[in-house]
C-alpha cells in the first residue's frame, strides 16, 4: 500500500509539473497587454515600461515560468495585477464558498441518487425503475440556468420563502447562509444526481448477477441484508470514481449557477481574471483548481481498498 501511495504520489507530481507548463504557456496566449489593464488605456509608454519591468513581463518566457514556479512551490502565487492582492488571499476568500456550495451539492446528489439508484436496480424493469431513469433523463435534460431561474421564480418571487441571490458567510449568519446557498445547490446537484443515478443503478445490477449475491440468497438470508450489507460496498466502486471527478468539476465548473445566483466564487474568479488578463490570478486559480483534481483522484484511489479488500490484497500481491 505504501509503494502504491508512493507511486501516486510520483505520478501526481509530474502531472502537475505538466499541468503548470501547459497553463502558463496558455495564459500567455490570451490576447491582450496585463500592463495596459492595470494601467488604464491612458497611460503613457512610459508607465507601461515601468509595470511590465515591475512585474518582469519583459524576461524571456523560460525565465518567467522558472520564477513562477519557484514562487509557488513556496506558497507564493504572486500578486494580482488587477486588485493589487496576493492571489493566494483571493483564492482563500473565493474557495471555502465554493467548497461550500460543492459540498452541499454532493450532498443533495447523494441524498437522491444512492436511494433511488438501489431501488431502481432491485426494482428492475417494474414502475419504479422507469420513474427512476425519467427522473435521471430529466436531470441530464433540463439546463442549470434554466432550472435555477425557475427556482428562482418560484421560490423567490412567487412564494417569497427564499432569497433570491447573494450570499453571507455561515460563520455571521448560518440560517441566512443557507437559505441562500440552498437553491444553487439543488441546481448543481439534481444534474449530479442523474449521473451518480444511472451508474449506482448499473453497478448494482451488476453486482446483483453475481455469483456470491446468488449465494447470499441461498443460504437464506433476507434480501435487505444482501443489498445492504453485501451488495452496495462493491456497487459503490464506480460510484465514487464518478463522485470524485464531480468533485473537482464543481469547484471550477460552477460558475453559470454562481453567476445567477450572484455567489462570489471560485467560478465567478476564474471568469472574471481571464477577462481582466490577470496572469497571476489565472495561473494561480488554475493550479488550484488542477491540485484539487489530482489530490481527489488520489483520494478516490485510495478509497477502493477501503471499498473493497480485494483491491488491496491485489495490489499487495501485485507489488510483491
Amino acid at each position: 500500500m505504501i509503494e502504491y501511495l508512493i507511486q501516486r504520489l510520483a505520478i501526481s507530481a509530474i502531472t502537475l509539473a505538466v499541468i503548470s507548463l501547459i497553463v502558463f504557456t496558455g495564459v500567455r496566449m490570451i490576447p491582450g497587454d496585463p500592463a495596459r489593464v492595470m494601467a488604464g488605456t491612458e497611460a503613457d509608454e512610459a508607465g507601461l515600461a515601468d509595470i511590465r519591468e515591475k512585474y518582469g513581463l519583459n524576461d524571456p518566457i523560460p525565465v518567467q515560468y522558472f520564477r513562477w514556479v519557484g514562487l509557488a512551490i513556496r506558497g507564493d502565487l504572486g500578486e494580482s495585477i488587477r486588485t493589487r492582492e496576493t492571489v493566494t488571499k483571493t483564492v482563500a476568500k473565493k474557495l471555502p464558498i465554493t467548497l461550500e456550495l460543492a459540498c452541499l451539492s454532493i450532498l443533495v446528489a447523494l441524498t437522491i441518487a444512492i436511494p433511488v439508484g438501489v431501488l431502481s436496480a432491485v426494482r428492475r424493469n417494474t414502475l419504479w425503475d422507469y420513474l427512476a431513469n425519467g427522473l435521471s433523463l430529466c436531470g441530464l435534460s433540463v439546463p442549470s440556468f434554466w432550472l435555477g431561474i425557475m427556482l428562482i421564480l418560484f421560490f423567490s418571487v412567487r412564494l417569497g420563502w427564499l432569497p433570491a441571490s447573494g450570499f453571507v458567510s455561515f460563520f455571521e449568519d448560518p440560517a441566512a447562509n443557507l437559505t441562500r446557498m440552498i437553491m444553487p445547490a439543488f441546481v448543481l446537484g439534481t444534474a449530479l444526481a442523474a449521473v451518480l443515478m444511472r451508474q449506482t443503478r448499473n453497478s448494482m445490477i451488476e453486482v446483483l448477477s453475481a455469483d456470491y449475491i446468488r449465494t447470499a440468497y441461498s443460504k437464506g438470508l433476507a434480501g435487505r441484508v444482501v443489498v445492504f450489507r453485501h451488495a452496495i460496498r462493491n456497487g459503490l466502486i464506480p460510484v465514487v470514481t464518478i463522485l470524485g471527478l464531480q468533485m473537482g468539476a464543481l469547484m471550477g465548473g460552477a460558475v453559470v449557477t454562481e453567476q445567477i445566483f450572484v455567489v462570489p466564487g471560485f467560478g465567478r474568479l476564474i471568469v472574471e481574471s481571464v477577462f481582466t488578463r490577470d496572469y497571476p490570478l489565472v495561473q494561480g486559480v488554475v493550479l488550484i483548481t488542477a491540485s484539487a483534481y489530482v489530490l481527489i483522484n488520489l483520494l478516490v484511489d485510495v478509497s477502493y481498498s477501503l471499498l473493497n479488500p480485494r483491491i488491496r490484497i491485489k495490489g499487495a500481491a501485485d507489488a510483491r
